[in-house]
């Protein structure tokens, strides 16, 4: 990952010591990357109400709601809109369970919701586009909902909110997390479920005790939005309190672009009232992670002297560790918890004071080097023994994960059923006493291998934790997505040109950089292998290869080839960011975005990363040892089966992409590629090459090769060939188009 430089948030941390059932939904490409952290529910409730909501351009929001109980229960959904602008029902019967219609109030959606089923309900369908939303949700029994948003804010911060919403209304509500810094902006949503107007203050209280009063009218049946980063400014840190004359429901969510590299957005439903005790199962400082927690002791319930903290931290393997923490009245405070527990730990937080108090915790992340964003938590106020939560996917391009948190001091027999539409597998667990357990959803709680043949994907999970001790969850997912992102390529360029730099067949460079390759493949799931090859001046250089599997007889599978070389120029002093860090990094992105990909027509795309490609010596042939090594190792069967190579060589600096091939052999998939780019709106002029690249060799077999490279780099072969030369728009441009061709031609198997 780039080394970017930190932001340091010193300003920021005053520190004391003493990580979708039945579905409704359109057919939308949902933004990709960040992530969410879902609170659970101990009861369930008959009433849910969410005071953020946007069905504009560039949003998706659903509403995903888990019965419980065995019995079916009736949900009613009400929209409020800002001004009071009601809707018209918009929803019709679907003739599958559960069932849909139009209810009988303005805008209402009526909904019967079977026994230990989910629903997600796709809100944008429901109340038309360019909509300023609440939700009001009741129930005849209690259920369990929450709200995922998936968005590309102003058309730039790509990623998803997902929030549980209040069980009940209130006259006052608490935020401790908000800022307003250079990256981040701050929203304040209040919702009027009521039948009467009523007025709002909205108390914004920042890190140097100072507060700020705004005054809100809400009409009957609607909803107000106040811009925070407006309101005060840029560079504070805010908590709030909303006061208001009559019941309402508040939130609080946040858009940000974190050390301006990682954009996402996070929402919180806020409390009704400061709590003592906070339960935080969630927590990680490993590796692209940052985690905080924001504090704030309200004057009128923690007194003139404020609140003393006591913070535990417990850790995955019975480890703990106690610190003390004193918060001065109306005043914003926050602590670096990586900090404070150190670098790498799985941590979760319990929190007491003998005074009311407000906390949150943040997290920011690079999950996996792949997925960038954040969450937040409010936690829990008390370990339970059975809790709800509605949300989970097992989808391609979703990672779900459960927190577990023994805050005992006894052992916990944890059992969890996994609800994938109307069907429940259990799995069991041991946390123990004083410590947190996380486990990966996509993995030791998807059904078997024989289950999975019995349903269709995706799948989408709720659940129900019982434990045989009071625990706390908590439930994050991380949204990496399954389509190409010019964030991860850039990352890949980077740590080959920058942190490797040179990278000459034969050297220590480059075969470090095979190693890195390698080490990605596995962390896409991939196993990865490394064939040597031999170089004419006795060293050694190396392909790392890794195959996508079809779910298909072995004899009827068809192999796509999608390459490029990683290797450098000798005698040049050049890192290779464009030559050839950027289609390096471009099959590596490709390679991620197919790694969860069940293909049903019959082609494996096998993924090369070729060692070797440049010239070992001017005015020779003595050049592609890497490629030319593997085509010739190639068995007659795989000669046989191959659809055709994809080179990718030279794409981040230049002014027009080209399809290339010397034309010696077949030009079916060039052609291909270009009626598809052709369709697609991209221009693909067709140059022909010399034998320039490593689509030659498969040319010479008679296997059908492109080469897709950007004209011309004016750095080629120099010290100049850097990362900041690189042109991210050119390397999306590629990688885009040969995702959906690489999908256009799965789905037809050829």
């Amino acid at each position: 990952m780039r080394r970017w430089a930190m932001v340091i948030m010193a300003a920021l941390a005053f520190l004391i010591l003493s990580p979708f059932g039945s579905t409704y939904q359109s057919a939308v490409a949902l933004p990709s990357g960040d992530g969410a952290c879902g609170e659970p529910s101990a009861e369930g409730s008959t009433r849910w109400y969410f005071a953020e909501g946007y069905t504009g351009e560039g949003f998706q929001e659903y509403l995903v709601i888990f019965n419980p109980a065995e019995e079916a229960t009736d949900l009613r959904v009400t929209p409020l809109f800002n001004h009071s602008q009601q809707a018209a029902g918009t929803a019709t019967a679907n003739p599958a369970t559960p069932s849909v219609e139009t209810g009988s109030g303005p805008g209402t959606i009526d909904v019967l919701l079977p026994g230990r089923t989910r629903l997600t309900l796709d809100i944008n369908s429901l109340v038309g586009a360019d909509r300023e939303v609440s939700l009001y949700l009741e129930s005849g029994s209690p259920v369990v909902a929450e709200r995922p948003m998936y968005f590309a804010y102003r058309g730039a911060w790509k990623g998803c909110t997902v929030t549980s919403g209040a069980e009940s209304l209130s006259k006052s509500w608490y935020f401790a997390e908000g800022c307003t810094r250079e990256g981040f902006e701050t929203w304040i949503l209040l919702a009027n479920p009521g039948e009467e107007a009523t007025q709002a203050t909205v108390w914004l209280i920042l890190e140097d005790g100072s507060t700020h009063p705004f005054h809100l009218d809400l009409p009957p049946l609607s909803r107000r939005t106040l811009f925070v980063n407006q309101a005060v400014g840029g560079g504070r840190d805010v908590g709030a309190r909303v006061e208001a004359d009559m019941e309402i429901c508040a939130e609080r969510v946040m858009y940000f672009h974190y050390h301006g590299r990682w954009p996402g957005g996070h929402a919180s439903s806020g409390l009704g009232f400061p709590r003592k005790t906070y339960l935080f199962p969630e927590g990680y400082t490993g590796n692209g992670f940052e985690e905080w927690l924001t504090l704030y002791a309200p004057r009128e319930t923690s007194g003139p002297d404020g609140a003393v903290v006591a913070l535990n931290c417990l850790f995955e393997g019975g480890e703990e560790r106690a610190f003390e923490v004193r918060l001065e009245p109306d005043r914003r405070y926050t602590l670096n918890v990586n900090q404070l527990v150190g670098e790498g730990r799985n941590v979760s937080l319990e929190l007491f004071s003998e005074e009311p108090f407000l906390a949150e915790r943040p997290m920011y992340f690079n999950y996996a080097g792949v997925c960038r964003g954040g969450h937040v938590s409010k936690g829990v106020a008390a370990a339970e023994s059975r809790w709800w939560l509605a949300e989970g996917t097992t989808r391609g391009g979703f990672h779900t994960y459960l927190c577990l948190m023994n805050p005992d001091h006894r052992d916990a027999d944890v059992e969890v059923d996994n609800v994938f539409g109307s069907e429940t597998y259990t799995d069991s667990y041991l946390v123990p006493g004083r410590s947190r357990l996380t486990v990966r959803v996509q993995g030791p709680l998807l059904p078997s291998s024989a289950h999975r043949t019995a349903h269709t994907d995706p799948y989408d999970v709720s659940f129900e934790v019982r434990s045989s001790v009071p625990i706390a969850v908590e439930r994050p997912v991380y949204h990496p997505g399954s389509s190409f992102e010019v964030a991860n390529a850039m990352d890949h360029i980077w740590n080959l040109s920058v942190n490797l730099g040179q990278r000459v067949e034969g050297t220590a460079g480059e075969a470090a950089a095979a190693e890195y390759i390698a080490g990605v493949l596995r962390g896409y799931g991939y196993s990865p292998t490394i064939q040597e090859v031999p170089l004419p001046n006795g060293g050694i250089t190396r392909n790392v290869i890794a195959e996508t599997n079809p779910l298909a007889s072995p004899d009827s599978v068809k192999i796509l080839f999608v390459g490029g070389h990683y290797d450098t120029k000798a005698g040049t002093g050049s890192p290779g960011a464009n030559d050839n860090a950027s289609g390096a990094a471009v099959v590596l992105e490709l390679a991620r975005c197919f790694a969860e990909m069940e293909n049903s027509q019959g082609v494996a795309l096998r993924f090369v990363l070729f060692g070797g490609e440049e010239r070992l010596v001017e005015g020779t042939d003595l050049h592609h040892f890497g490629s030319r090594h593997y085509v010739q190792n190639l068995t007659q069967w795989e000669r046989e089966h191959a659809i055709g190579a994809i080179v990718v060589d030279m794409v981040g600096v230049g002014e027009q992409l080209y399809a290339r091939t010397m034309g010696i052999g077949p030009m079916d998939l060039c052609n291909r590629l270009m009626a598809y780019a052709r369709d697609a709106g991209i221009s693909l002029p067709y140059l022909v090459s010399g034998s320039y690249s490593d689509h030659e060799p498969f040319e010479k077999a008679g296997i059908p090769a492109v080469w897709l490279e950007y004209k011309d780099d004016p750095w080629y072969h120099t010290p100049g060939d850097s990362y900041e030369k690189i042109n991210p728009s050119y390397i999306e441009n590629t990688g885009r188009l040969l995702e959906g061709f690489i999908r256009s031609r799965l789905v037809r198997g050829d």
